[in-house]
């Protein structure tokens, strides 16, 4: 399996500070955004710690092949690691959130580990996770917002979550909690997928529809991640925006097999 990548952050047209952050590591394909809160950056703090406590607790675990006695049976060994990795760091900047110079801050965090064309999520906020397949996008997380419970509830529409003037308002974050719940999902993976991560600066003002068709015409992934940057900031670019894109290809011998047996 060969796996291209690419990320790209940028802090938009009107934030004097960005407080989102990204990471990639290819030799184990590990990949996460963030997108920090709480002002007078704390916010930079709080995403920066999210993705480098995660990632160095999750390379700990995978290398040593064990963890805490964190384990959910429902899900493979290292989607736990992903799991426990996150846990550890939600309740270090949990601590570190206690103190005064750091008090109110904290973080979305999307993580995404991709091993034999599966992937494993761990999510917490409303950054993002797409899979883009076959000229389909699907979302594979789920927002941790208010309009977001509003919409399971019933109260409002589809429609009325997407404008509604509260969509910003979380209801989960790393840090905020010394415990927290995550979203977890394991997908498998096919050849030419391609699969998203992006801040709330990308997807609350470029439609799911609008995000494919950039991606469909600019195959390039590097090309299709400036793209994306560049229309979020044409619509106003009024957050910081982050992406990082991954597209999924066989190795070549894989699909001539493949192609001579259909």
């Amino acid at each position: 399996m060969k796996i291209e990548y690419y990320g790209l952050t940028d802090k938009g047209k009107t934030r004097q500070n960005n407080e989102d952050a990204f990471i990639i590591d290819e030799k184990i394909n590990f990949f996460a955004i963030a997108d920090g809160m709480g002002g007078h950056k704390k916010g930079e703090v709080a995403s920066e710690l999210a993705i480098t406590l995660t990632h160095s607790y999750f390379k700990k675990y995978l290398s040593e092949n064990k963890f805490t006695n964190l384990v959910n049976n429902n899900y493979s060994q290292e989607t736990n690691f992903l799991i426990a990795a996150i846990t550890q760091a939600n309740l270090e900047i949990f601590t570190k959130a206690q103190e005064e110079e750091f008090r109110g801050m904290g973080t979305t965090l999307s993580c995404a580990f991709i091993n034999n064309l599966k992937m494993s999520i761990v999510h917490i906020g409303d950054s993002r996770i797409y899979l883009i397949r076959k000229n389909e996008i699907k979302q594979l997380t789920e927002d941790d917002s208010f309009v977001m419970e509003q919409y399971k509830s019933g109260k409002i529409t589809f429609e009325e979550m997407k404008n509604s003037p509260f969509k910003n308002i979380l209801t989960k974050a790393i840090g905020t909690k010394k415990e927290n719940s995550y979203f977890i999902k394991e997908e498998k993976l096919q050849n030419d997928d391609i699969i998203l991560l992006a801040t709330d600066g990308l997807t609350k003002i470029i439609s799911d529809d609008e995000i494919k068709q950039i991606i469909k015409i600019n195959p390039n992934i590097k090309e299709s991640a400036k793209e994306l940057i560049k229309a979020a900031n044409l619509k106003g670019g009024d957050d910081n925006i982050t992406v990082i894109l991954i597209k999924i290809e066989q190795k070549n011998f894989i699909k001539k097999m493949m192609d001579i047996f259909r």
